[in-house]
């Protein structure tokens, strides 16, 4: 489905109107078609380059910190799961050492080997001891602790996966901010422009005595009133490019523009300059009359939506349900910690269990005389020491764990449910409200043209014109707004769903 608004750009004509003619010499830009050059993330100096969708999402991801910290709690989760398995690898033991020792005796005494005199003794020697423990079955200890680990780091994998899921939708949604804000500045372009013509040829029309003072007075506050509004506009404008920036955690000051969407493909216009000189021929005749009053003077008024594409998304509410069950990366984060709890409850159950190793060493000692060496191998079987109330206390604490862990995980089914309901609802009344909004924008501005002609024949009043270009005006802001509103209503139902 498209809509395309029709396009009326000043031309080079002159009217016999009953009362006034119109001669416009106009020097007009024709706008060409050219392919839209490739996309330069790296520019020269001073050089604007032009950003897609698609680049913004790329430069967010690289610069975001939440995707770094959780890409490095992954990266420790990593390390966790290593260490946990590491429990049945053998621990080596090694040791090594030098011990001196003097011993010295004195005394007085007629003993055979102690005649009133003292006798000294010194011994050297080196040891070194080598040993290894290996655990043989500890009833599934190690194998629970392993698990665990392994589903906490898919638990952080998808908290990883959630965290780009957000900084996408972040982009998308200051990205077509971005582009609304754009829109709008350029619909208030257009109106300062009708509105300097307009001032214009209501003080020439005064001049010839054919409009009052009270009617360019009156354009001359329209007018600043258009230029007010193209300054919030422009203010508006930058502000979001610096809410795209903050999106993007980008902080070089790279001046760039802005490549439409699919969806949000507004066509941007080039201005045209228009002068209008005034001169006074009277006619007679209603039916010449009658007929002027359909021409438009040559005003520019360029319709919003001309080459405006709206394609609709299509989706059943109860598919797009089911694929959020299973895309959600947040509900697979805690779909992995209810996983990680099963396996912490058998490790608190089992910590109370025996578990068997062996063990084998060797170590050598030598002295000044001799050397001795040894070879030993054993076997263990150990039993932890317990405490019957602080068993049941402690695996009480882990049901109560893993129901918290399950609560929470049928929590998120729930609002996943509502959520993508709600957010299709609003989708779809967007899909509907759009095609009649483009109507409003036609329909404005086909009473914007019958208000223009009214006026240059004289059969209208300048608020009767001003009216009809405010309701234009409104009816263009109004259908940027919806799309934007549109844009924004898709991209949650597709976060709903866990759709970058």
């Amino acid at each position: 489905m498209s809509f395309v608004g029709m396009f009326f750009a000043p031309q080079a004509e002159a009217f016999s109107l009953p009362s006034i003619k119109f001669i416009k010499n106009k020097k007009e830009k024709k706008q060409e078609t050219k392919e839209t050059p490739a996309v330069q993330i790296k520019a020269e100096k001073n050089e604007i380059v032009e950003y897609s969708l698609e680049d913004c999402i790329e430069i967010a991801l690289k610069n975001d910190p939440n995707i770094k910290i959780y890409t490095t709690q992954k990266n420790i989760a990593n390390s966790q799961v290593g260490i946990a398995k590491s429990g049945y690898f053998p621990n080596i033991t090694a040791g090594t050492g030098f011990t001196s020792q003097h011993n010295r005796n004195s005394g007085s005494g007629s003993g055979f080997y102690n005649q009133g005199g003292s006798t000294s003794q010194s011994n050297n020697y080196y040891q070194l001891n080598l040993g290894v423990n290996q655990l043989i079955w500890d009833f599934g200890k190690t194998i629970a602790g392993i698990n665990m680990q392994k589903y906490n780091r898919e638990s952080v994998s998808y908290d990883l996966e959630n965290a780009i899921l957000n900084t996408v939708y972040s982009v998308k949604m200051a990205y077509f901010d971005a582009l609304a804000a754009l829109a709008n500045q350029d619909i208030f372009e257009r109106s300062v422009r009708i509105n300097q013509i307009n001032y214009d040829r209501t003080d020439a029309l005064f001049k010839e005595g054919l409009k009052s003072k009270i009617d360019v007075v009156n354009a001359q506050v329209y007018l600043t009133d258009a230029e007010v509004s193209l300054i919030e506009a422009q203010g508006k404008y930058d502000a979001a490019i610096i809410k795209l920036n903050n999106a993007m955690y980008l902080q070089d000051g790279q001046k760039y523009t802005l490549k439409n969407t699919e969806s949000f493909n507004f066509t941007k216009t080039q201005p045209t300059q228009t002068n209008v000189n005034v001169s006074y021929v009277p006619k007679s005749g209603d039916e010449e009359l009658e007929q002027a009053a359909i021409l438009t003077s040559g005003i520019e008024k360029q319709d919003i939506i001309q080459n405006y594409k709206f394609k609709p998304l299509i989706l059943p509410v109860d598919e797009a349900i089911q694929k959020a069950y299973e895309n959600r990366p947040d509900l697979k984060s805690l779909q992995m910690v209810e996983k990680v709890q099963e396996e912490s409850l058998k490790v608190i159950k089992r910590q109370y269990l025996p578990s068997l190793s062996a063990s084998a060493g060797y170590n050598f000692r030598k002295n000044s005389d001799v050397s001795n060496t040894g070879f030993n191998i054993g076997a263990s079987f150990d039993l932890p020491t317990f405490n019957m109330m602080s068993i049941k206390h402690n695996v009480d604490k882990g049901k109560y764990y893993l129901q918290l862990a399950q609560q929470n995980t049928e929590l998120s089914k729930k609002n996943i449910y509502f959520e993508v309901q709600n957010n299709y609802i609003n989708m779809v009344v967007l899909q509907r409200k759009i095609p009649k909004m483009a109507q409003k924008v036609q329909q404005t501005l086909e009473n914007f043209e019958l208000a223009d002609g009214r006026y240059t024949v004289g059969l209208g009043n300048f608020i009767e014109l001003q009216q009809a270009q405010t309701n234009y005006n409104n009816a263009q802001l109004a259908f940027v707004q919806a799309v934007f509103d549109y844009n924004v209503a898709k991209e949650q139902f597709q976060k709903s769903m866990g759709v970058r």
